[in-house]
Parts: C-alpha cells; sequence; structure tokens
C-alpha cells in the first residue's frame, strides 16, 4: 500500500512539474482588475490586457498562456463575453512567444 501511494505521489509531482515548464504565465481578473499569479508578461501586453478587462469589466476570469508547438495557447476559464475572449487572445497572439517567456517574472 506505501508503494501505491510513493507512486500516485510521484505521479501527481511529476504532473505538476510538466505543467508548470509549460506555462509560460497566469493572470486573474477579477472586477477588471489583471493580476499576474504565476509567470511573466510583457509590460505593453500587460497594458493592453487590462484595457480589455476593464471595458466593459469582467467579473471573473483565469488565463493561462502555454508554450505550444512553439506558439502561445490560451486558455480561459470563467466568465468573460466571446468579443472579449478573442480580443484577449488577439492581445497575446500578437507577440511572439519568445518575448512573452522572456518577460520579466512576478517575485
Amino acid at each position: 500500500m506505501l508503494g501505491v501511494c510513493v507512486a500516485a505521489a510521484a505521479i501527481g509531482l511529476l504532473y505538476v512539474s510538466a505543467r508548470r515548464a509549460v506555462t509560460v504565465a497566469e493572470l486573474e481578473i477579477e472586477s477588471g482588475v489583471v493580476r499576474v499569479v504565476r509567470g511573466g508578461i510583457a509590460p505593453p501586453i500587460l497594458g493592453d490586457l487590462r484595457d480589455v478587462a476593464s471595458r466593459p469589466p469582467i467579473r471573473r476570469l483565469r488565463i493561462r498562456i502555454l508554450r505550444s508547438s512553439g506558439r502561445a495557447e490560451v486558455v480561459l476559464v470563467g466568465e468573460v463575453s466571446e468579443q472579449q475572449a478573442q480580443r484577449i487572445r488577439n492581445v497575446i497572439g500578437s507577440v511572439p512567444l519568445a518575448r512573452l517567456a522572456n518577460a520579466p517574472r512576478k517575485r
């Protein structure tokens, strides 16, 4: 039984570390306010995302930017209109992944 628990814990840790390796940044929006939760993102892109989030204010949204085949993949979880979701994808997609990935990390 102990072996099964150790194996399950090892698989869990491997999953978490693999997930973090492909995550460029994770942001949270609450009432139109954008906050970087994990990773880093270029200041001009963050400013553009703040504009999108504030008009009209997004109530609650989590944005995860992942590396996927050399491109940035955007995962949105929460309440957002289709128009704002597309604007968010356009803002993030307008920047090369290398520029997003090389942004200063949150401390």
